[in-house]
């Protein structure tokens, strides 16, 4: 971060929160630190805020010159950093004059994106797709939210606001950013020129490509017609050309919001498969770490791991193998006691005990779930013969014991209730795994 502010030093421009000076915390009684100018006239979001209250837009020829200044500032800092962070709190006033501030989360340019770090994550309603999707920095992803900017200053009003149920939640703002379209800025507020709408909705393309770079958008915001309808043609000639326009953009904009409608679902799949998988594979990382434990203390042979489809075996010398598999996420997250099932696995001994995993979010904004342990017994009042044969079950399944694939999901959702299977949860896999390891070292191959 000290690298990032110290970069900052040499971003020099009127609409960008000048950085004075720098303190590494070597010479400081107080730690690092860091001094900036003072800007005295308040932030853009109090403006934003004092002007919605009362229902006072902003008159369009101060509009466009507060987007100039943004343009301009963001335009100086994308030749150093990525600043990250781009939203109306951040964005100071002096005079008439717009800066840029706070580079707490900036990032040199081209440098991965990790949404979580620990300088903080960027606000969660002005992150660009490619942010949430932890892909590569460009200066595109400031284009991004200074685009949402602009539509806060001509509407008063986040674009995304009415597609975004709770405003608290980091899943449903995703999905807004991710699937949603803006909605043409004009919608909002009538008089804005069509070249800057059609300015708007480029700048907060999903694709990073598909977004201008500053000195177009810089040149749009400048252009005579932005700011008057002057043209030297015909009046019946330039109004059958504005016409064609306005139905190649609105074809355009129906064309976009189909292209979403068709790849949210496909991708949504995508996503929820990418997810899970890296769920399996930090659940893996930690028995993997006990397997290292063990093959550094035993002298006598190693455990071998032998991948195989969604799963590991981890084969134990002299003794028994442990077995875990995964089984494909279901559509649909199923509801019980614990929260909601959004993916689940086996683990057990090839002969001896074995439980299933509960891969389990509990929030809403819980992406990649928690994994729990379910041991599964045959009720009290049950007559174990007679369901072997059933639900997987065989003469010589050990009890408790985990369900298969084809078994679990239809199974796992009678977690309450009265039924013939009872369930026990815990939420340390890492002790089970240790149990399994010990089981299998005391039983003979």
């Amino acid at each position: 971060m000290l690298n990032e502010v110290r970069a900052a030093l040499e971003v020099k421009h009127p609409n960008v929160v000048q950085v004075l000076f720098v303190n590494d915390g070597t010479s400081s009684d107080i730690g690092p630190y860091v001094v900036m100018e003072y800007v005295s006239g308040g932030t853009l979001a109090k403006l934003i805020r004092s002007n919605g209250q009362t229902g006072t837009l902003i008159p369009m020829t101060r509009a466009i010159e507060m987007m100039i200044d943004l343009a301009q500032g963001a335009r100086a800092i994308n030749q150093k950093l990525i600043h990250r962070d781009i939203k109306p709190d951040n964005i100071l006033i002096e005079g008439n004059a717009l800066k840029i501030g706070d580079f707490g989360i900036s990032k040199f340019v081209d440098e991965s994106t990790r949404l979580h770090t620990f300088k903080g994550a960027q606000h969660m309603a002005f992150m660009a797709p490619e942010g949430w999707e932890n892909l590569k920095n460009t200066p595109k992803v400031d284009v991004y939210s200074v685009g949402l900017v602009f539509y806060e200053i001509l509407s008063l009003k986040h674009p995304l606001w009415d597609k975004v149920k709770d405003h608290t939640s980091f899943l449903d703002w995703r999905n807004a950013h991710l699937y949603q379209q803006c909605p043409d800025v004009r919608s909002l507020r009538s008089e804005v020129p069509l070249s800057i709408a059609q300015l708007l909705s480029r700048m907060v393309a999903k694709r990073a490509d598909d977004r201008p770079d500053w000195d177009e958008i810089l040149k749009i915001l400048s252009a005579p017609s932005v700011n008057n309808s002057n043209s030297v043609l015909h009046p019946s000639v330039a109004a059958a050309v504005e016409a064609a326009v306005e139905a190649a953009v609105a074809r355009e904009q129906q064309e976009q919001k189909r292209q979403l409608a068709t790849n949210a679902p496909q991708n949504e799949i995508q996503e929820r498969l990418s997810r899970f998988r890296y769920s399996c594979e930090t659940l893996l990382e930690r028995f993997n770490a006990l397997v290292e434990e063990f093959n550094q203390g035993f002298q006598h042979g190693k455990i071998a791991r032998e991948k195989s489809g969604w799963g590991i075996a981890y084969n134990v010398p002299q003794g028994s193998r442990i077995n875990v598999s995964f089984f494909r996420p279901p559509d649909s997250g199923i509801k019980i006691r614990e929260g909601t099932v959004i993916g689940g696995g086996w683990i057990g001994l090839q002969n001896g005990r074995s439980a299933n995993l509960v891969l389990l979010r509990q929030t809403a904004d819980d992406l990649y779930g928690r994994w729990a342990i379910c041991e599964v017994s045959v009720m009290a009042l049950a007559n174990p013969r007679k369901i072997v044969g059933k639900f997987g079950i065989t003469a010589g399944t050990v009890i408790p014991f985990g369900f298969k694939d084809a078994y679990f999901y239809d199974q796992i959702r009678y977690t309450t209730g009265m039924h013939v299977f009872t369930y026990h949860f815990s939420y340390d896999a890492d002790a089970f795994f240790a149990a399994l390891l010990l089981d299998a070292c005391r039983i003979e191959k």
